[in-house]
């Protein structure tokens, strides 16, 4: 327990106490949780929730103190507000697709929700072999020849089994009474299930690291990440291989359709048809689509790229199955119709959609599929690695392990900057407050696409391990972290297929809500890599054409800023997504103000 948790219990104590001996009423006691609820949001960022309830506890106090809240009382307006609050739909679930921490949460509710299926399959057979008995029972009663109404015994089981024992089987309470408590177990985790937001999201992953990594569909509905069109090896080999079904590649594929991204939905769709018809007449609990919808959908995204042979051949397939459909009837008669008007196969080959905010897609999924490029051959003299001090006490007995990566622009990864056991502790702090990763949008941050991260803030009074990287990173850079000088430390788990876009961290718009610190632009940037991963994940930088592969607990350092204060157009950088493993980092952002004398200008104003 932190100093803080025991001292907010040590004053509730306290506070009892005088309750108990009548020094305190109910209202001041509650004035005084309020004024203790205001001072923790102003100390803390990461308020949770309970203690954000005692604030409002307190106000209530104080209004009651006042006489504000007159015959209602303390707790009629407890009563008001918890009837408003019942009125209010329930919280929406947290994003899960959008970090591993929260995918790896959602193993959690799949596994309770096993335990009771295997409970509904336990009480379901044994419910089932007891109607095979009976079954038999009087199956081999009917089979005997010389079986006869004569005898009364006969007649008797006759009688009584149609009228009770066939009506208890029939209107048994014990099929829904099982079923019952499969319902109760998916009610106990549905706040935890992935929305459809999640599912969608998972959908775009997917076909985010098909586009960065050109790996095959088809493969990937094997189990198997392999490039298209290469003889080289997976980028990927998972100890279990695990397949997509027909119904999985249909979903993926709907997702681009209904967004108008026939690219996509083509390559998916046609999956998903060729499994469909592997399996065609076979019925699949999972499946919620068939082999119908995927033709349905792929003659209309092949029509709507110009291929209108292929829509036409496409819908006779459905009406050979689905031969009543007058929609599909009169979109082959369109079709047909089109085709002797002289417009047929479209010349064309399929393209990507076009990105209007990712400008250099090329270099940066080049660069995302490769390690580190080739140095330039003046910068391979500077390039090495070596134990730094900089003329630093902190780092006199336990120097720096310093890799030079590039000059231009000044780029230095410091290896095992931190320990394993500090890195847990990072992301352990974080993990409960992880929300989803903002981007600066003009004056505002808001959610993107081209950032699915979660991301959590940690000032240095969080933990000790926190204040020990801020003099860590103050050493190896020089550099003066004290308020308001630098930003808070940055926790970032990436989610499925995680990524960030090319971007440049200073701001590059007096706009920019990086300037409300009032410390001037971010100088420098120091990210630290909390985790492995399995594959991907790298950090591109695209002008200066070279990525840095994750290396765990290793620190990644730049110049954001040249020396004169304007921004270094090769810090352009992106996080590739992460195509399996579990990837956290910690950023750790350092502004211009304070520097003056620790990074001064250059002699030449152009450096």
């Amino acid at each position: 327990m932190r100093a803080r948790e025991l001292g907010a219990l040590v004053t509730l104590g306290v506070l009892g106490a005088l309750l108990g001996r009548g020094a305190l009423g109910i209202p001041e006691v509650l004035g005084a949780l309020g004024v203790l609820g205001v001072l923790w949001v102003l100390l803390a960022p990461e308020v949770p929730g309970a203690l954000r309830a005692l604030l409002g506890l307190g106000v209530l106090g104080v209004l009651e103190v006042l006489g504000v809240l007159g015959e209602l009382g303390v707790l009629g307006a407890l009563g008001v507000l918890g009837a408003l609050l019942a009125l209010l739909p329930p919280p929406a679930p947290a994003e899960t697709f959008s970090a591993m921490l929260s995918v790896r949460g959602a193993l959690g509710a799949e596994r309770r929700l096993l335990r009771r299926l295997r409970s509904y399959l336990r009480e379901e057979n044994a419910r089932l072999r007891r109607l095979r008995r009976f079954y038999e029972k009087v199956q081999v009663l009917h089979q005997d020849p010389e079986a006869s109404v004569d005898n009364p015994l006969l007649a008797f089981s006759l009688i009584k089994r149609l009228h009770s024992d066939w009506l208890n089987i029939i209107y048994s309470d014990e099929a829904t009474g099982n079923a019952q408590a499969l319902h109760a177990g998916l009610r106990e985790v549905e706040q935890e299930l992935p929305g459809a937001e999640d599912l969608d999201g998972a959908a775009q992953a997917l076909m985010r690291l098909q586009d960065v990594y050109a790996l095959s569909v088809k493969g990937l509905a094997n189990g198997v990440f392999q490039q298209s069109g290469t003889d080289h090896p997976p980028l990927y080999s998972p100890g279990r291989r695990v397949s997509l079904s027909a119904d999985d590649c249909f979903h993926v594929g709907k997702v681009a359709y209904d967004t108008g991204d026939y690219y996509h939905s083509i390559t998916w769709l046609e999956e998903a048809v060729s499994l469909f018809r592997l399996s065609y007449g076979s019925w699949n609990p999972e499946d919620r689509s068939s082999l119908e919808d995927a033709l349905d959908h792929l003659a209309f995204s092949y029509f709507m790229a110009g291929n209108i042979s292929h829509a036409l051949s496409l819908s006779r397939e459905f009406l050979h199955y689905d031969p009543s459909n007058q929609r599909v009837t009169k979109n082959v008669a369109k079709y047909e119709k089109l085709l002797e008007m002289g417009t047929g196969v479209s010349a064309r080959p399929l393209r990507r959609p076009n990105s209007t905010r990712l400008q250099s897609r090329d270099a940066y999924e080049e660069l995302c599929q490769r390690p580190r490029g080739q140095p330039a051959p003046e910068q391979l003299l500077h390039l090495g690695c070596s134990y730094e001090t900089n003329s630093s006490p902190y780092l006199l007995l336990q120097p720096a392990k310093k890799e030079m990566v590039r000059i231009r622009p000044y780029v230095a990864l410091y290896h095992d900057f931190i320990s394993d056991a500090e890195a847990e502790t990072i992301k352990g702090l974080a993990g409960p407050w992880l929300q989803r990763s903002v981007v600066a949008s003009g004056e505002k941050q808001q959610k993107a696409e081209y950032r699915i991260s979660q991301s959590a803030w940690l000032k240095d009074t969080a933990d000790p391990v926190v204040r020990a990287l801020d003099r860590r990173i103050a050493a190896i850079t020089g550099l003066d972290l004290r308020p308001p000088y630098a930003e808070y430390l940055q926790v970032v788990n990436y989610g499925l297929g995680g990524h960030y876009e090319p971007h440049f961290d200073h701001a590059t718009s007096r706009k920019s809500p990086l300037y409300r610190m009032k410390s001037g632009n971010r100088i420098a940037t120091v990210m630290i890599y909390l985790s492995a991963v399995e594959a991907g994940g790298s950090t591109a930088f695209i002008y200066a054409n070279f990525s840095v592969p994750v290396v765990k607990n290793a620190a990644l350092f730049w110049w954001n800023l040249r020396k004169n204060g304007n921004g270094d157009g090769d810090t352009l950088h992106a996080g590739c997504p992460v195509l399996a493993g579990d990837k956290w980092v910690a950023n750790k952002w350092i502004h211009e103000h304070g520097q003056e004398f620790r990074r001064p200008c250059g002699a030449d104003p152009g450096d």
